[in-house]
């Protein structure tokens, strides 16, 4: 019997180092979710009713069943391979908020994107440690890319990636999801001055802007009204592939509701004080 299999003090199968198992769990993770996701994909009538969240700003939240059967599929795996970790899912809420090791689901991430056919959206699983993230999956199930980023490094299906240079915002390709999320006036003068300075702008990515970020496509990701399940995952793949992503106060990421990614540090320190500006 080797370390991977033996059992420690928590009753967990995975030893607290074992990070390759808990990277292959995140893959079988997203497997899971990514088949339920494709039996409703551009479906009509299979993607069921829709239903509206409550939000910050004024933009849609919609959730399908798509969404729920996703999180629920990966919900069960969690709760039988390691059933003292906590989990955290948008459609599912918390359980076991105070263990160690904590699963960050959000089964959809662009629900929008999804009942419209578009494949710019995707699964994301975290993994928090102590607090911290340790792990991150980004899967886009339709497009068959898997994106997965830890201190292994950053990997598109099993490749490795890595954010490119950009020595400032007059050169950077930038993305946000939607304009709509930056409702106060102080975000929205930040996301005008992105808008206006950068070389291009793409919108409505979710996630899979991120994706692009760590695979060398874009430059800057800037988003407000975010929850944990939006960004615990995509901060190890991020950093993983030598980019930069906080909180617009500077602060970590997973622990903001507005969150700023670079490839560059260079573009980083530039827009940084711009938004702590507006914080």
């Amino acid at each position: 019997m080797t370390a991977r299999d033996r059992t420690d003090d928590a009753g967990s199968r995975t030893m607290p180092d074992d990070l390759d198992a808990l990277l292959a769990f995140a893959e079988t993770l997203a497997d899971a979710a990514g088949a339920a996701v494709r039996r409703r994909f551009r479906r009509g009538g299979a993607v069921g009713q829709v239903e509206h969240k409550d939000s910050r700003v004024p933009r849609a939240q919609p959730v399908t069943a798509a969404d729920r059967e996703a999180e629920a599929a990966m919900r069960d795996l969690i709760e039988a391979r390691y059933p003292d970790h906590g989990i955290l899912g948008e459609e599912g809420g918390a359980t076991r908020p105070g263990s160690p090791w904590r699963w960050v689901l959000d089964p959809i991430d662009g629900t929008r994107a999804f009942l419209a056919g578009f494949p710019l959206f995707g699964t994301m699983i975290g993994l928090l440690r102590e607090g911290r993230p340790t792990l991150g999956v980004i899967d886009q199930p339709v497009l068959g890319e898997r994106f997965v980023g830890s201190r292994r490094g950053a990997t598109l299906n099993g490749a490795a990636v890595a954010c490119r240079p950009c020595a400032g915002l007059d050169r950077a390709v930038a993305a946000a999801t939607d304009p709509a999320m930056f409702a106060a006036e102080a975000e929205a003068a930040v996301w005008e001055h992105v808008r206006r300075r950068a070389a291009a702008v793409q919108l409505g990515g979710n996630c899979y802007a991120y994706a692009m970020l760590a695979a060398g496509c874009l430059d800057l990701v800037i988003e407000a009204d975010l929850k944990p399940w939006d960004v615990c995952a995509l901060a190890p793949l991020v950093e993983a592939a030598g980019g930069v992503v906080a909180g617009w106060d500077g602060g970590p990421a997973w622990e903001a509701t507005r969150v700023v990614a670079c490839g560059d540090r260079r573009l980083y320190d530039e827009v940084a004080p711009l938004l702590a500006g507006a914080v």
